[in-house]
């Protein structure tokens, strides 16, 4: 514990990361209700000023909202904390997440409460934006078996605790079952939480007042992709590699019925957005579940895009390509608007990055199998190509990004396309986006891929306001892009994603 609180800064410090927290960060997962937090914070404080006992748990908690906020400051911020206490920002989120592991374990199982859970969940969090995605899932693991020495997992009609209490706890294990089935999905691991049970939802009304009760609350988003998960784990083989084309069917419809079932705020069509300017979470949230559903729809049919379907194919295989294209527009188009709410701060958040990355890879193998130049929506696959490896562009100083980016600038060069639809490959971005001139009509009013009722407008025109070089327009149609791919250091990014998935070994640009 003495070594835990002799690296906790000045608390004019420590209050610069936990309102930045409050604020910014804990709006991805809202694993922490703030009332409560500041309540305890400042009680953690007071005791500490008097020297009285410290809880081990929260002040774990502290060092992970610590440790985790450190890692997307403002740049202001930033600067002050790294001027002020002599040290670069990302050594000391290291410091306090190590901290924080060491003061944890020394808490039984089952001790701690839900201060521990919430703790434990966000060290899966650092882990994951520090790119470190099996660590996370392991670190996941321990927050939900904690969780389950507790009980949150059973009825909690059955246990004498208050209505608040009960609330507190729905919320975190809604949480870790959304992550549970998200982080199984990534990693192709098995899922943690025995589904066989119902989940609990919370009842989402602590932060919204009468007046206001069509606003979502920061949790609503969270709540809604663990109803996803609990319907579409029904599905045999939904978590399998070997889940078919055929079985896409059942999964589409439970995407559906979900869609339709998303509040007026983060409808799909026409979206309610009243609180877009007053409630800036609701943007971030509307878009974050636009692109989970479109990355559930599109698990199934990933197989269709890397496939060379000529005229005489089975009209059944065409439909299910067809259908993946027009579910890869659509996720690579909320994950462009999802990354572009998240700049500059939060470039270190790898969720939209990786998704427009290997939705995108996708789309390249496809257009490399398309030997007859048939392939359904080629020309907004082009466009929608040069927009990603611009918007990764704004995330290269990021590990996920810089590998992200490299490896889709590599396919891109290798493309078999004509002048014309290189021409349309060749976007521009602006590379700052710690300073004041990051923005780009994607990160602006949202991607031009689709408009709001669905549809596909032309994207030709779309241009950033900074224009710096891409320098694709001067390559002809080769491989040796694509073969430099294996040369890349992928460091942990191999555990989340695989070359060989796209089949691209026959490869031969004098064939296209």
């Amino acid at each position: 514990m003495e070594d835990a609180l002799r690296l906790i800064p000045p608390k004019p410090y420590t209050d610069i990361l936990v309102q930045h927290f409050l604020n910014e960060t804990n709006y991805q997962y809202y694993s922490i209700y703030p009332p409560t937090f500041s309540r305890d914070y400042s009680t953690w404080w007071l005791g500490k000023v008097k020297g009285q006992p410290l809880t081990a748990e929260f002040t774990c908690l502290l060092l992970r909202v610590c440790a985790c906020s450190a890692l997307v400051l403002f740049p202001g911020e930033r600067q002050k904390l790294e001027s002020e206490l002599g040290e670069n920002i990302q050594s000391l989120s290291e410091r306090y997440h190590h901290a924080a592991r060491r003061l944890s374990s020394t808490i039984p199982p089952g001790k701690g409460g839900l201060t521990q859970v919430r703790q434990l969940f966000l060290t899966a969090s650092w882990f994951k934006t520090e790119a470190l995605f099996v660590e996370s899932w392991h670190a996941l693991s321990s927050a939900i078996h904690e969780a389950q020495e507790l009980g949150f997992h059973r009825n909690s009609a059955k246990v004498s605790i208050t209505e608040f209490e009960r609330e507190m706890s729905r919320r975190m294990w809604c949480i870790l079952c959304a992550w549970d089935w998200q982080m199984s999905h990534l990693l192709s691991r098995p899922i943690i939480i025995n589904n066989n049970n119902s989940v609990e939802l919370p009842n989402l009304r602590l932060e919204s007042p009468d007046s206001q009760i069509e606003l979502p609350s920061p949790i609503t988003h969270m709540a809604l992709q663990c109803r996803l998960g609990q319907m579409i784990l029904k599905i045999p083989g939904m978590m399998n590699e070997s889940l078919s084309p055929m079985q896409s069917v059942s999964v589409q419809e439970e995407v559906e019925k979900w869609f339709a079932s998303l509040p007026s705020a983060f409808r799909l069509i026409d979206p309610d957005t009243r609180w877009d300017d007053t409630h800036k979470y609701v943007v971030m949230q509307r878009h974050q579940l636009h692109a989970v559903g479109y990355m559930v729809k599109l698990k199934p049919l990933k197989q269709c895009l890397v496939q060379n379907l000529d005229q005489g194919a089975p009209s059944v295989r065409k439909g299910h390509q067809s259908s993946a294209i027009d579910y890869a527009l659509k996720l690579m188009d909320a994950s462009h608007r999802l990354l572009g709410c998240m700049l500059p701060m939060n470039a270190k958040f790898y969720f939209a990055p990786f998704l427009i990355f290997d939705t995108a890879s996708l789309l390249c193998s496809a257009i490399i199998h398309d030997h007859t130049r048939s392939l359904p929506q080629r020309e907004r696959i082009i466009q929608a190509l040069g927009v990603s490896v611009n918007m990764l562009g704004l995330v290269r100083i990021t590990k996920t990004g810089a590998i992200c980016h490299s490896i889709l600038t590599k396919l891109i060069e290798g493309l078999p396309v004509s002048l014309m639809e290189r021409m349309s490959l060749n976007y521009k971005y602006s590379e700052n986006i710690d300073g004041e001139h990051y923005t780009t009509p994607e990160s602006q009013h949202g991607s031009a891929l689709l408009r709001d009722d669905g549809t596909h407008p032309n994207i030709a025109g779309i241009r950033s306001s900074v224009a710096l070089p891409l320098d694709l327009a001067s390559f002809e149609p080769t491989n040796s892009g694509i073969a430099d791919i294996a040369d890349i250091d992928l460091g942990t990014f191999n555990q989340i994603w695989d070359l060989g998935n796209l089949d691209l070994d026959f490869f031969d640009p004098q064939l296209s």
